[in-house]
Formats: structure tokens, C-alpha cells, sequence
């Protein structure tokens, strides 16, 4: 019959040892007590080898394979297949943080990034202290000055023809540009003059002259004055501011169709210019 399966390790061993001492006992009944003997003791050991396979049979699951191990004396262990994984686990504590490594050597360089737009123009920054004084400079050149100033101390009476009139008496002749024997001023720098002359009429009541004063063969202003059939004298002048280039010519020229011009040792007929500046 089958044997009631028990859990525990004493219950086993219990009804081991109760068919152990059945059998002794009933060998001992006979008068063969030498043979009854051996025959008793391999009867006991036949029925502990299939009382344990019996209880492993008994341990089997529904699948026919064994789940634990048998309890005897040669701890007899059977590995059964592996059952199905169990659901993932819950995360465990953070672990404490390792050392440092040491330092690694140095990368190479990278390759230049381009040129990053020009920044917002800054604020203006202090005044800086003033620098030395420098050296002085060198003089630019001194304007040339040219100027004349010349008088007629004698009267001019009734010229056949146009006449350049010449003064006798030279007050300034700066830079020598009058010449006294032709009359005549010649430019010897480029620029802009001023020109003034004057005339006088002889003591006739029908005397008159008729003055011209003349660049370059080409009149320029012109001076009048007629006695109007008194006897007087009457005086006047012109004056003209002309550009000059080197070489050109300025004088003072009297009508030669019958024209008087009066003077004596007090210097009534003048002729002046001079130099504004250089153009």
C-alpha cells in the first residue's frame, strides 16, 4: 500500500526503524538463528533502499521532476530546470562615489573658429594728458613787398602826340619795379596791385588835359578836368585795383591833342601802387 507522504525527517525515520524491528522479530521466531540472521539483515537493508526511493518518488511535482532534496545520510541533492524569470527588482540604494582619477594629459589644440562679429563701439574714453611742446616749425616765406611812389616837379604843355607821362622824383621804389626813365611800372611778381595818379590843370581858363591810366596798351581808368574859361587851377585823381602777372606793364598816359598838365617844386602830378598780395 502507499504510505502516508509526511513532510518532516522523524517521521520517516519512525517507520524505517518500526519494519526494521517487524522483520528481526520474525527471523528470531525460527530455529535457524545463523541463517535467519543474514537473511534479517539483507531484508533491511532491501527495505531502507525502497523506503527512500519510495519517498522520492513521492516528492516528484505535477511535472514529474523533483523539487527538493532527499533526507538521508548521503545528502543525495537532484537540480531541478530553471523556472521563469521574476519581475524586475526595485532600484537599489546609490552607491558612495568612487576617487578621482588622476589628471589626463593635456588635448591638442583645436583649430581656430572663425571671426566673431565686430562688438558695440565702446564709450569715449578720458582726455589724455597733454604731449610735449614741439620743436618749431619752419617760418614760411616772407611775402615779397613791392610798392613805389614818384612825383613831377614840371608842367607838360601841349604834346603833339600821346605821351607817357614820367615823374622826376622817386619817394619809394621798393623791389624796383618803376622804372623812372620809360615811366613805367613792370610787375616782377604776379598779383594784385593798387594804382592812384593825379593831374592839375595851368592857370588858363581854357586849359584842360585829359589823363589815361594804361595796362599793357589798354586803357584802364581815365582822369578829366577843364577850367570851364576861369582862371584857375583844379585838381583830381583816379585811382584801380588790377591783377598783374610778371611782366605786365602799368603807366600813366596824357591826350596828345592839345592837353595841359600844370605842376612846380610843390608836387602836384603823382604816380603810386603797390603790391595787396600774391595770387
Amino acid at each position: 500500500r502507499k504510505i502516508a507522504k509526511t513532510s518532516g525527517a522523524t517521521t520517516n525515520w519512525c517507520r524505517r526503524l518500526v519494519l526494521l524491528v517487524w522483520t528481526y522479530k520474525s527471523f528470531l521466531s525460527c530455529k535457524m538463528a545463523t541463517t535467519g540472521l543474514y537473511i534479517g539483515f539483507g531484508i533491511c537493508s532491501l527495505l531502507y533502499l525502497c523506503t527512500n526511493l519510495t519517498a522520492a518518488a513521492e516528492e516528484k511535482n505535477e511535472a514529474g521532476v523533483c523539487s527538493r532534496q532527499l533526507n538521508n545520510n548521503q545528502n543525495i541533492t537532484v537540480v531541478a530546470a530553471p523556472g521563469p524569470a521574476g519581475p524586475k527588482g526595485d532600484m537599489g540604494p546609490r552607491g558612495n562615489g568612487g576617487t578621482p582619477g588622476e589628471k589626463g594629459m593635456a588635448g591638442v589644440p583645436g583649430k581656430l573658429g572663425p571671426v566673431g562679429p565686430a562688438g558695440e563701439k565702446g564709450d569715449t574714453g578720458e582726455q589724455g594728458p597733454a604731449g610735449e611742446k614741439g620743436s618749431p616749425g619752419a617760418s614760411p616765406p616772407a611775402a615779397p613787398v613791392v610798392a613805389f611812389s614818384v612825383v613831377r616837379t614840371t608842367s607838360l604843355y601841349k604834346p603833339s602826340t600821346d605821351t607817357v607821362v614820367t615823374y622826376d622824383v622817386i619817394l619809394s621804389n621798393v623791389g624796383g619795379a618803376y622804372n623812372q626813365e620809360t615811366g613805367k611800372f613792370v610787375a616782377t611778381v604776379g598779383g594784385v596791385y593798387f594804382f592812384m595818379f593825379t593831374g592839375m590843370t595851368p592857370f588858363d581858363s581854357s586849359a584842360h588835359y585829359f589823363l589815361r591810366l594804361m595796362k599793357n596798351g589798354e586803357m584802364m581808368v581815365a582822369l578829366h578836368s577843364n577850367n570851364g574859361g576861369q582862371r584857375q587851377h583844379q585838381s583830381s585823381s583816379n585811382s584801380a585795383t588790377l591783377q598783374l602777372q610778371p611782366g605786365d606793364e602799368v603807366w600813366v598816359e596824357l591826350d596828345g591833342r592839345r592837353r595841359n598838365l600844370y605842376s612846380d617844386s610843390k608836387r602836384y602830378l603823382t604816380f603810386s601802387g603797390f603790391l595787396i598780395g600774391v595770387a
